[in-house]
């Protein structure tokens, strides 16, 4: 969760197995870089275009996060262009929420999961259940792991200041 230029990003990372692969490919440049620098004794131009490569492909990685600008929509920022980036608030039946996922299940029994870290999605949720719109319901699975953490869920909602 972060505040820039008074929007606050609630940042999330796509589903395990996408995550592995996404990753997996945003490093193998600087290996492939790597191992040019080790077969020659100076230092060849494609290590350079490699390691941008990798620059590029990192920030894109963190370019992943949620905004409720206050419209009645959930703004969705990732890196695919053909997803619709807007859900309805009013649409988002149901969150399951364990101790690494969020699950958004809209109206249309459409899943989304976001493997989200702890207190971006405490605050998130916090901001989404004070929305008026919103009428789904939140609930919390394998509570019986770790208790204490969803101790955090049961107290007063309180939404990020917006000073």
């Amino acid at each position: 969760m972060i505040k820039i230029f008074g929007k606050v990003r609630y940042h999330w990372q796509p589903e395990l197995t996408w995550f592995i692969i996404y990753w997996s490919i945003t490093i193998m440049p600087i290996f492939i870089g790597l191992s040019l620098l080790y077969e020659r004794t100076k230092i060849p131009n494609s290590i350079f275009f490699l390691f941008a490569i990798f620059i590029v492909l990192f920030s894109l990685g963190f370019h992943r996060y949620f905004l409720i600008p206050g419209d009645g929509n959930v703004k969705i920022v990732s890196l695919n262009p053909f997803k619709p980036s807007k859900v309805a608030i009013g649409d988002i039946k149901k969150v399951e929420v364990t101790k690494s996922t969020l699950t958004l299940i809209l109206a249309s029994e459409k899943q989304h999961i976001f493997y989200m870290r702890k207190w971006p999605k405490k605050y998130f949720l916090d901001d989404l259940a004070l929305q008026p719109e919103f009428r789904g319901e939140v609930e919390l699975l394998d509570n019986f792991t770790k208790l204490d953490y969803f101790d955090s869920y049961q107290k007063d909602k309180k939404a990020l200041t917006k000073s």
